[in-house]
């Protein structure tokens, strides 16, 4: 047996065919309940409000701090929970591990559509029984085929919703982007003859240098990009033909803001400049470069976009001055912009408004004496800022880890299964220590032996792109 429980290579390997698929759907049959089980206990939290115990704003954000689940994944929960509440026979089947946990999301994505919600009653029949008696891509194809006739707008309205639901999103994941659109079929024809005349120009090209290697020995075979290159090439000369058109902001005036430790900064210029620099510890979260979003970027793709339009800004005091002390009491200019790069969202546990439209929160509060200085400010969403003063308090650890506890001590949120409740003597302790030391401290290097801020500064680059 494996340290899973399971039977090892060896063991598997004696299994007939039938033998290891029936063990798998043995297996598959408990995660399926487990998986209605999830979902029926999530829609039972926020049947009876348990969410808005900790003031979670939904039961999504309620499931993404208790399990650290992704924001998908916890809409798919509340999703499912609500379609197994409101079809028994699907409940049933759930409980049985009968159905299957992709159908079970397929079919609560039709469940949850509002316009199809008067005829889901006399539809149950037919969209749960499908999920037992077809094979799953089939089973999208009823699903898909019963909606369309259900939706009573018809053929035009359709179009026209499909125009009105248009949208587009441009994703990057590690080293890879993903550009998702969706539109109006008239939209699409446009796009696609637009995408196509400039992927010709680039075959263009590609041909023409060709020729100059090759002469008359060119062929297709010797091109230097495939079709699929020369496609996202040319998706790419779209935007930059259509940014050279104007200088506002859809043009020169976009702004990237980049974000690297100063040390790393240093580092890789002076390479970029032919030096030979000390290698950087890559244990260092600092000595990576990245977007205020978080994206990582390459290191020379960031001096390339840097380089004559940097807006350089030191965190911790250089030619900016980014901490005011005891002298004011709210975050404004650099100072507030400092804070709110500290995090990408409420630092909320399960919150995810975006940090750059968040309050400048103070860690230890202004009334606690708590200093306004970026070692003691946060991103935090007006909502918990409000409720952080009911007893609630907040720490960030050495690895900037967020942490909230309630009035009795205990964590918020998925990282409580990693680390005791808090002693909240301890607690009242520090937090005198630090009033006292911050109310006596005029000058914010000597509030920093209090607070503990030594972390290397941080360069906020803006790279003007055009």
């Amino acid at each position: 047996m494996s340290s899973f429980g399971l039977p090892d290579a060896v063991a598997v390997a004696a299994m007939s065919p039938a033998e290891r698929e029936a063990f798998v759907r043995s297996l598959d049959r408990d995660r399926r309940r487990a998986e209605a089980q999830v979902a029926m206990f999530v829609h039972t939290v926020a049947q009876v409000g348990g969410h808005l115990d900790d003031r979670h704003r939904t039961p999504k954000a309620w499931g993404q701090a208790a399990c650290n689940w992704s924001g998908a994944e916890a809409a798919r929960f509340v999703k499912a929970g609500a379609t197994l509440a409101l079809f028994s026979s699907a409940a049933a089947l759930a409980e049985t591990g009968e159905l299957g946990v992709a159908q079970l999301h397929a079919l609560s994505s039709v469940v949850t559509n509002l316009r199809v919600q008067e005829h889901l009653a006399d539809g149950e029949a037919t969209l749960v029984g499908s999920a037992t008696s077809l094979g799953y891509a089939d089973y999208l194809i009823v699903l898909n085929g019963w909606v369309a006739a259900a939706d009573p707008d018809g053929a035009h309205q359709s179009a026209e919703r499909a125009h009105r639901n248009r949208r587009a999103r441009i994703g990057v994941v590690g080293n890879e982007c993903f550009l998702d659109a969706v539109g109006g079929a008239t939209a699409g024809v446009q796009l696609k003859a637009i995408l196509d005349a400039f992927a010709h120009s680039e075959w263009l090209a590609d041909w023409d240098e060709g020729v100059l290697h090759h002469g008359r020995g060119m062929c297709p075979g010797l091109l230097s990009r495939t079709d699929t290159q020369r496609r996202f090439d040319a998706l790419l000369a779209i935007f930059h033909a259509a940014a050279a058109m104007t200088g506002d902001a859809t043009g020169t005036g976009v702004t990237v803001n980049l974000l690297v430790g100063l040390d790393a900064f240093e580092h890789h210029l002076e390479t970029a400049l032919g030096g030979n620099p000390a290698p950087l510890d890559p244990n260092d979260p600092l000595t990576r470069c990245e977007t205020d979003s978080g994206v990582v970027i390459d290191a020379y793709d960031m001096l390339a976009a840097a380089i004559g339009h940097v807006r350089r800004v030191v965190l911790d005091s250089a030619g900016v001055v980014v901490d005011m002390g005891r002298k004011q009491r709210l975050f404004n200019g650099p100072l507030r912009e400092a804070v709110l790069l500290s995090g990408r969202r409420c630092t909320w546990a399960g919150c995810n408004i975006p940090g750059s439209v968040c309050q400048a929160d103070h860690v230890l509060p202004w009334s606690n004496a708590g200093p306004t200085s970026t070692s003691n400010g946060g991103p935090l969403c007006g909502h918990h800022n409000r409720w952080k003063t009911k007893g609630y308090r907040t720490h960030r650890d050495p690895q900037g880890h967020w942490h909230h506890y309630r009035p009795d001590g205990t964590e918020i949120g998925w990282r409580a299964s990693f680390a005791h409740a808090i002693n909240t003597d301890a607690v009242d302790a520090v937090s005198a220590h630090d009033r006292h030391e911050a109310a006596d401290a005029i000058d914010w290097h000597q509030r920093s032996e209090v607070f503990g801020d030594e972390s290397e500064p941080t360069v906020h680059t803006g790279a003007s792109l055009g």
